[in-house]
């Protein structure tokens, strides 16, 4: 349900706020626990919830993951988790994580354990986070287990971000270099052919297919730039929407020579590190590798997790299941083979997961060095077609003025 309140905290300073709530009561227990006196509420008819604007901003990966550290500083601490969950409240300007926060301490207040309390934000923090909790509550080490969570976290947010950071510098590379390009056959290019043409210069083929696109783009760059804008939208509707769009898409993108291997590095990384902490938080191999699946963004590997979760429900070892998928590298699935013969999976599972950390890292950093000679190839074999198509009228009119 929705509300609009009207209340005055203990300072004496009246706020307006949309608030949700699964009933009146329960939110009147909010305001409670927030320190606000209710001074008018208005329940919002179910049919304009949709449209009636929350003010409250999106929860980040950064603040769930305060939220994780937190709470297992609460219980090292031995402070009772609603009374630590609730001061974490009122530290917090995000006011849907605020609520959030206040709506877990109110389920753990009136009884229930630390992952019934999560169970209905488990799109916030995570179906893996979720079942490491409930692991963590089922074997008594809950303290460890968020620690662990909190650090698996950590590790892939960074990597999230150098992953993104590193794709973003080819796109605005080619972004550019496309943009100064139309402006130099837009603009530049007809300065300099209206000069042949006032020289009734006989023009090569070439010159003449210059001239006809850059009319063409003179004339319909309009139309082409809002026909570009539109394929984007509908595109990025479609790869949404539709699952085989998504596994074409990101099939090419793992042909695409540099960006391969940082998207495939990303994945299989963050693959191996939750793995291993599947395994030292004792859950199980299957269990972890179903989990895993819905957790994957890239077609091509939650697909290929389906099918190894399906070889191991067949009794298969992970690194069987993992090589008939012909996704994973041959230095995971030696690594993964060593570990499975040893009954040291998971430390492999760590190597695995550091060495591709750094393999992406480094992608990261020095992407621009691999791409700088693919843009001077296109620049320059630009550059080429221009000055056979210019150079060449450019001696006949020049011959032309000294004859």
């Amino acid at each position: 349900m929705t509300f609009i309140v009207k209340s005055m905290n203990r300072n004496g300073r009246t706020t307006t706020d949309v608030m949700q709530a699964d009933s009146y009561s329960q939110l009147l227990q909010r305001l409670e626990l927030q320190e606000f006196i209710p001074l008018n509420i208005i329940t919002v008819p179910g049919f304009l919830s949709p449209f009636i604007p929350t003010n409250s901003g999106k929860i980040s990966n950064d603040e769930v993951i305060e939220l994780i550290e937190s709470i297992y500083l609460v219980i090292k601490s031995g402070l009772p988790l609603y009374q630590g969950i609730s001061d974490l409240a009122e530290d917090v300007d995000n006011k849907r994580f605020k609520n959030m926060l206040l709506k877990i301490a109110h389920s753990i207040n009136s009884g229930n354990s630390l992952s019934v309390a999560f169970e209905p934000y488990k799109d916030v923090i995570g179906t893996m986070m979720l079942n490491l909790i409930k692991i963590g509550e089922e074997t008594g080490q809950l303290e460890t287990t968020l620690k662990r969570g909190a650090e698996f976290l950590k590790r892939t947010l960074a990597l999230k971000k150098k992953a993104k950071s590193a794709l973003i510098y080819p796109s605005f590379a080619m972004v550019v270099v496309t943009g100064a390009m139309l402006v130099w056959i837009i603009y530049v290019l007809p300065q300099m052919t209206s000069l042949f043409n006032d020289m009734d210069i006989e023009l090569p083929a070439l010159t003449l297919a210059m001239m006809a696109v850059s009319e063409f783009l003179a004339e319909y760059i309009g139309y082409i730039l809002v026909g570009l804008v539109l394929f984007i939208i509908i595109f990025k509707v479609l790869h949404k929407r539709n699952k085989i769009i998504r596994f074409r898409t990101d099939g090419l993108v793992l042909k695409i020579p540099v960006i391969k291997h940082i998207v495939s590095g990303f994945n299989i990384a963050f693959i191996s590190e939750y793995l291993r902490l599947a395994l030292v938080s004792g859950v199980p191999l299957f269990s972890a590798l179903e989990t895993l699946k819905g957790n994957i963004n890239n077609e091509l590997f939650q697909k290929a997790l389906t099918e190894a979760s399906d070889d191991v429900a067949k009794g298969h070892q992970l690194s069987t299941a993992f090589k008939r998928t012909k996704l994973f590298t041959p230095f995971m699935l030696r690594m993964m083979s060593v570990g499975e013969s040893s009954g040291t999976l998971d430390t492999q599972l760590d190597i695995i997961a550091n060495y591709y950390y750094e393999k992406v890292d480094y992608y990261a950093e020095n992407i621009g060095k691999f791409i700088e000679p693919a843009i001077l190839i296109f620049v320059g074999g630009f550059m080429g077609l221009i000055m056979i198509g210019i150079m060449g009228p450019m001696y006949d009119m020049i011959g032309k003025m000294t004859g």
